[in-house]
């Protein structure tokens, strides 16, 4: 029973992770989120807003994707290594 409470968890954890992400200036439509025991793993392609290209500074919008997402409870750590930050140019 504990593994169907967990999966469920982990489940209510991811959801409420992409509502975060949700919330970026960023397009994040090709961004996908993976989780596994508090850890997050993103992976996919970013890029800026649409007409925003050379105005946003990809980098610290990234950093703050991954600071949204380590506030939801439950999340202890955000990896994003395997993501593509396209800036447009």
């Amino acid at each position: 029973m504990a593994k169907v409470n967990t999966k469920l968890e982990n489940n209510a954890i991811a959801k409420a992770a992409r509502n975060a992400i949700a919330k970026s200036i960023l397009d994040i439509s090709e961004l996908n989120i993976a989780f596994s025991g508090g850890s997050i793993e993103l992976y996919g392609k970013v890029r800026p807003p649409r007409g925003a290209n050379g105005i946003i500074n990809m980098k610290r919008e990234m950093e703050h994707l991954k600071d949204m997402i380590l506030a939801v409870r439950g999340v202890r750590d955000v990896q994003a290594n395997r993501v593509i930050i396209l800036d447009g140019s």
